[in-house]
């Protein structure tokens, strides 16, 4: 993996906590205006409501015409998919030694400048460029070793930036 690839993948990481309140806001979403009906069922199986008609007929017609049911299950898919990318980059981040991790974590979840991680690391500014460099290197390689499937995570990752 190249460092721009190893850069993509991190800054996905650091974005996968919002994405996944998005995704988690479309099913709550689509749960409310499609299922919510549909859920109010009695202990005798059988739908009360106060309107006049069938209302979980209705709901369920609604549903069915928006697609909502395959809205949904993409909807989850998408979140087992962020959740088990954060897993999978967060193990590999854990797995790097002290200085490089510190690097990643300052510049690219944390948004600290060169300045600042070099005062914490009691190094001048450009050694910690180069050290970044080396640490964007050896995190493409912890993922190239560790992930089966890294072509698509890298893919996501792009998408995403």
């Amino acid at each position: 993996m190249t460092r721009t690839g190893a850069e993509n993948v991190i800054i996905y990481y650091s974005n996968i906590p919002e994405m996944l309140k998005y995704e988690h806001q479309e099913v709550d979403q689509i749960e409310a205006t499609y299922y919510s009906g549909l859920k109010a069922v009695s202990a005798d199986g059988m739908p009360h409501g106060s309107s006049v008609g069938r209302p979980t007929e209705r709901d369920g017609l609604k549903a069915a015409e928006n697609d909502a049911h395959a809205r949904l299950e993409k909807a989850k898919i998408r979140i087992k998919t962020l959740e088990g990318d954060w897993e999978i980059i967060d193990r590999a981040i854990n797995s790097m030694n002290g200085r490089y991790k510190t690097i990643l974590v300052g510049k690219y979840l944390r948004g600290y400048s060169y300045v600042k991680i070099s005062t914490d690391l009691n190094a001048g500014e450009s050694t910690i460029r180069w050290w970044l460099k080396k640490a964007l290197e050896r995190f493409g390689e912890i993922l190239e070793n560790d992930v089966v499937m890294i072509e698509e995570m890298e893919e996501r990752a792009s998408r995403a930036r």
